[in-house]
């Protein structure tokens, strides 16, 4: 018989109840870790700091499990957490698999370039082999994603790490339609094709075109690194295999990343700025010259006060080149002649300096500009506003755009100049419309566009209709995954007051930015909030809610810690709207998307069109007072369902879970995992049968 002190080890928990237990475990831990943000720049601080620093009450209450010491728990979480870094392992290596098949890939078309002197890849049985392969390893990496719960978490968290480091870095969130562009400028430099990236304001293709030109920059370092390490890897162990070889690029490529993500944290000025594009900033006035060549008077050089010594040391270093040239000829002489002779060399030398460095007036000198540096040096430039240039200037750029790397183009006033590797040329420009018009911009003669891989950049996707609870495709709302990116710690967790109202807020607030952004563009008729908008057709002439806005009303509301969203949305952004119309349209999709409501103090009225701006005091019925609510904390895991989705539920016991939940204790009764599997359909089916018994219940259905 069990003793009474044994029963509760003795409970046997269902799958759902410890999986809650472990996402409990993990809320727990964010909270903890909460309290050990920044803690090195707080060891930093004095003791009066650390003294008197005081903490806000915290509404996280995590329920005391009368299961805590579960046998079952134990095993579940220890098996959970094993299996996660055994999946990750996984994943990494046929990651690593992925980029050795796309390192030789690259390899294999550089050789085809050069032997078509540079002008294509060229396909051949050697690359169509690499793109084969490459496509059957992604495929086996989406079965493992979609069969394991812990594969899946192990990648997710990893993406939702890697966009909070991208946001620290001031750099584009990778989401999919990011990521894709900036893939399709990559690849085009790649092609040796230049790129003219259109979109409106505040979308972020200025920033596009230099993530891409640095990333294109880095990769072709890599690449051409990892080439000669192989090689001379491969020429000390002649007899290694192929298995050897992609585990040892495994650790050249990690170690390469590593280095090249150092410098950009922890590099010299020049080391940084060698990886950066060149940059042009366009505008009418821009020359020829100014692209190229600039050419600029100087005073002629003269002697400078305190560089004496080093003026005798060139005489020096001259007159002993000299004796060294004529050495033969010197020792022919008599001592006298030889003596006589260097004292006219001497002054000669002498009187030649101070000739070259006493002479008044100007002279022309050439400064090479930043496109004719790219193409010597093989480095991409980018040339913003790319068509606020006078078309007669952008034809000078003919030639080069139409040549590739490895290739001569004809400069004018400079002459044929080689192409180095590494070249790529890059324009952005802003996207006119019917309502929106950049004044300056030119629309691009057909012919020199025509030159061009044309990519249209625009906002990130989000879905305007529905709630937070029921996306269907939670993935597909980048916008918000941007937003919450932006908002979570560096460990994933995320701090906010009153969780489950602050996150449907911040979901709207996507929605809002979103149906901004489709109105602006024009596109307003795709949108799906729109589709049974009343009235005249809406339109935005010069505000929208783009990422940089976004970043300012957020920063504004600062998780909030002195206001909500709603007067922060006012103070960050619509408050500072100049064109009425604009924010009259602004305001009442805010209201319509839940902000600013009556009972909370606001009176957004709507006003006709024309009518002047809207004040604070006019949408204000009373002071405003602010209670914030008890901060509370979601786990990294939390946060990567409500970015990503719930994930990949578990199908099946796999025989390692099975094997995890047996029980060695002789103390307690023996089950196995079939029999535990069986218990917990049984009671899901109990469950079931509960749920439809009260409905019938409360139908009036007579259940007896």
């Amino acid at each position: 018989m069990i003793e009474q002190t044994n029963l509760k080890q003795v409970y046997i928990p269902t799958i759902g109840e410890m999986q809650s237990r472990y996402e409990d475990d993990l809320r727990e831990e964010a909270l903890k870790s909460s309290e050990y943000e920044n803690h090195k720049k707080v060891e930093e601080q004095g003791a009066f700091f650390k003294a008197f620093r005081r903490f806000e009450k915290r509404a996280d209450k995590i329920p005391s499990d009368t299961k805590e010491g579960n046998v079952y728990y134990k095993k579940y979480k220890a098996y959970v957490e094993e299996e996660t870094a055994n999946k990750g392992k996984e994943i990494q290596e046929i990651e690593n698999l992925i980029e050795y098949e796309k390192f030789f890939l690259r390899w294999e078309r550089r050789v085809n370039s050069e032997s078509n002197n540079y002008s294509h890849y060229g396909s051949s049985s050697a690359t169509r082999y690499r793109v084969d392969r490459i496509k059957e390893l992604e495929k086996e990496l989406e079965m493992i994603l979609e069969n394991s719960p812990e594969a899946w978490e192990f990648y997710y968290r990893r993406q939702l790490l890697s966009d909070i480091e991208t946001v620290h870095q001031q750099r584009l969130v990778t989401v999919p339609y990011v990521a894709n562009a900036k893939q399709k400028v990559i690849d085009s430099l790649n092609l040796g094709v230049p790129v003219y990236i259109v979109g409106h304001l505040g979308s972020g293709k200025t920033q596009l075109a230099t993530e891409a030109a640095v990333d294109f920059t880095v990769q072709n370092r890599i690449q051409s690194e990892l080439e000669y390490k192989m090689e001379e890897w491969f020429s000390v162990n002649p007899n290694a295999t192929e298995k050897d070889g992609i585990r040892k690029f495994g650790e050249f490529l990690n170690e390469r990343k590593l280095y090249y993500k150092n410098i950009f944290t922890n590099g010299s000025e020049e080391e940084i700025e060698s990886l950066q594009p060149l940059f042009i900033s366009g505008s009418h006035n821009l020359t020829y010259e100014d692209m190229f060549v600039e050419k600029t008077l100087s005073l002629k050089s003269s002697f400078s006060k305190g560089s004496y010594s080093d003026y005798l040391n060139m005489i020096i270093g001259d007159f002993y080149a000299w004796m060294d040239e004529h050495k033969t000829r010197l020792e022919q002489m008599t001592d006298e002649e030889q003596l006589q002779l260097k004292i006219q060399i001497w002054k000669s030398f002498s009187d030649l300096l101070v000739a070259s460095n006493s002479a008044f007036g100007t002279e022309i000198k050439k400064i090479e500009r930043e496109i004719l540096i790219a193409v010597k040096e093989g480095r991409p430039v980018i040339v913003d506003e790319l068509n606020t240039i006078a078309m007669q200037n952008l034809i000078a750029l003919n030639d080069i755009l139409q040549r590739h790397a490895g290739n001569t183009a004809y400069i004018t006033g400079v002459g044929p100049v080689l192409i180095k590797p590494g070249f790529g040329f890059i324009g952005t420009g802003n996207l006119s419309s019917q309502m929106v018009n950049y004044e300056g911009t030119n629309e691009l003669n057909p012919a020199f566009k025509s030159r061009f891989v044309t990519i249209e950049y625009n906002y990130v996707s989000q879905k305007t209709t529905g709630s937070l609870e029921d996306q269907e495709f939670p993935e597909k709302n980048e916008l918000f995954r941007v937003i919450i990116a932006r908002l979570a710690d560096k460990n994933g967790n995320l701090h906010v007051p009153d969780s489950k109202r602050t996150l449907e807020e911040l979901f709207r607030f996507s929605q809002l930015c979103k149906v901004t952004q489709n109105v602006f563009m024009g596109k307003w008729k795709d949108d799906e909030a729109q589709k049974d908008f009343g009235g005249d057709e809406p339109e935005l002439r010069e505000s929208v809610l783009s990422i940089r806005n976004i970043l300012h009303v957020l920063d504004n509301w600062n998780v909030g810690e002195e206001k909500d969203l709603s007067k922060a949305l006012w103070d960050g952004f619509i408050s500072s709207i100049t064109y009425p119309d604009d924010q009259n349209y602004i305001l009442s999709q805010g209201v319509r998307f839940g902000f600013f409501p009556k009972g909370e103090g606001w009176n957004v009225e709507t006003k006709a069109t024309g009518e002047a701006t809207t004040t604070y005091d006019e949408i204000r019925t009373c002071p405003y007072h602010y209670v914030r609510p008890l901060t509370e904390s979601l786990s990294y895991l939390d946060v990567v369902h409500l970015v990503f989705g719930k994930g990949t539920p578990r199908k099946a016991f796999s025989k390692e879970l099975k094997e995890a939940l047996e029980i060695d204790n002789d103390d307690l009764p023996q089950i196995d995992g079939k029999r535990y599997q069986e218990l917990d359909q049984q009671l899901s089916h109990l469950e079931h049968s509960k749920d439809l018994l009260e409905y019938m219940e409360g139908n009036g259905e007579d259940v007896q």
